[in-house]
């Protein structure tokens, strides 16, 4: 398929209608994708300021993209004392067949998940090495009010001079923070071939 993969976050948005006319040239395929857009959408995905988690999306519907890694399992876990606190964050990631259990430390949850996902990775993706997460926010959405809220979680990634968005949506705060960190890591990988 010659889907077009040419953008990263700019300072002019595009709308998501311009922006799939624009990938998507084929209107059966588009329509395709339109449907699985209002279908995430009702999930609580709101992909406005999310071009990228769009794009993998698209390539996902139209090329069958999966995910270069598989993350199989996860774990976070906080402890602290009045002065500090501490996470810890477990992934055990397939890439190519091969399974990468590791563990690390992080000044919060995230930032613990994010680094055992590198390094689940490192080895196999050293491209991913100058990828930095620049960005995160939560939202709660839906009607649901307070911790049982779906939880929006919106991912600011970047590499030298380029920037991507990525969200991930979930009841569980961690796993929309997964998912969002998950599709930011991908995004860079497809960008760099």
């Amino acid at each position: 398929m010659g889907m077009r993969r040419e953008f990263f976050m700019s300072t002019k948005k595009e709308s998501i209608v311009t922006l799939v006319k624009r990938l998507v040239p084929d209107a059966e395929q588009r329509a395709k994708v339109f449907d699985e857009i209002t279908r995430k959408e009702d999930e609580g995905y709101s992909f406005h300021n999310a071009p990228a988690s769009l794009e993998l999306l698209i390539a996902r519907i139209l090329d069958g993209r999966k995910l270069p890694f598989e993350v199989r399992e996860y774990h976070v876990s906080a402890r602290g004392t009045r002065e500090m606190d501490v996470c810890e964050a477990t992934v055990k990631v397939i890439v190519r067949g091969a399974l990468f259990h590791k563990v690390c430390e992080g000044n919060g949850p995230v930032s613990a998940l994010d680094g055992a996902l590198r390094l689940a990775l490192n080895s196999s993706f050293p491209q991913l090495n100058d990828v930095t997460l620049s960005d995160f926010s939560v939202e709660l959405i839906g009607t649901t009010a307070g911790a049982d809220s779906v939880t929006l979680v919106s991912v600011v990634s970047s590499q030298r001079e380029r920037r991507w968005s990525t969200i991930g949506v979930s009841r569980n705060l961690i796993k929309a923070s997964l998912l969002a960190l998950a599709d930011g890591l991908e995004y860079a990988l497809i960008k760099a071939k």
